[in-house]
């Protein structure tokens, strides 16, 4: 079995077309201008084939840094980004574990993004807290991270909207996806056509409540600033469906 997104990068897009990224892009632009100072340089991990840094890198002109694990995804990002002439540099990393030079780097950014579902793939706390470590660690003193997570909420109240299939002209998939409120483990299986055959993926996501991450946030190094009820600037609730969170580097902290 492929590992995640391999076979599932060639019809990517496809499958996320249902998303606003558009108007995703100008929330997280909104957020960082709204808790963010003299933000010029944007890191965004797992940003897939790069729909939210097409939208998101010329709102603000960012010196901008894209990140996925999968090589494939990758791929498809760089085409894109390079066909709308987006000055986006595009680099593998693992948001599990990576570092300034991982990402080629010597100066820290000014802001990190994490958005749709990336922080529900670690599926351990000891992951998100690893995550969160790196951020910090990535970050400028004063340097911002925006990040959000799906709730148990948004899986018990869809829980009947998880098996959809779609094709275009050389990619077709089944998705069906699994909540089980016991383990909180959300478990999406794909079988992916295309002209080399037919392929199977397996996803696996944790629902972590906004407490969770909340008490996450406290243990890090990082500093909590808002936590937003879906994309909107309300405080985010209990039965929120999704969570924006903004974190801040304190200014004067060290690695």
């Amino acid at each position: 079995m492929p590992a995640p997104y391999d076979a599932l990068a060639a019809g990517y897009d496809a499958v996320m077309a249902h998303v606003d990224y558009e108007h995703w892009a100008l929330y997280v632009h909104v957020l960082l201008q709204r808790h963010g100072s003299d933000i010029e340089t944007v890191l965004e991990l797992g940003g897939g084939t790069g729909s939210l840094a097409l939208h998101l890198q010329p709102l603000g002109d960012y010196e901008y840094v894209h990140t996925d694990g999968s090589a494939a995804m990758l791929q498809r990002a760089r085409e894109k980004l390079a066909a709308a002439d987006r000055a986006v540099q595009c680099v593998q990393a693992d948001f599990r574990d990576f570092t300034l030079a991982d990402l080629d780097r010597d100066a820290p950014v000014d802001a990190v993004v994490l958005v749709y579902d990336g922080l529900n793939y670690l599926t351990e706390d000891g992951e998100v807290a690893s995550l969160f470590r790196c951020v910090h660690d990535v970050l400028r003193p004063g340097g911002v991270f925006v990040v959000d997570q799906s709730t148990p909420a948004n899986s018990e109240d869809n829980a009947d909207a998880f098996v959809d299939e779609g094709a275009t002209d050389d990619f077709a998939y089944v998705r069906e996806s699994h909540y089980d409120p016991e383990t909180r483990r959300q478990v999406t299986t794909f079988e992916i056509t295309t002209g080399d055959g037919t392929a199977r993926e397996t996803h696996i996501q944790y629902a972590y409540t906004p407490a969770e991450i909340r008490d996450l946030l406290a243990a890090s190094p990082l500093r909590t600033v808002a936590a937003y009820d879906g994309r909107t600037l309300d405080a985010a609730r209990t039965r929120s469906h999704r969570v924006h969170w903004v974190a801040r580097r304190p200014n004067g902290s060290m690695p």
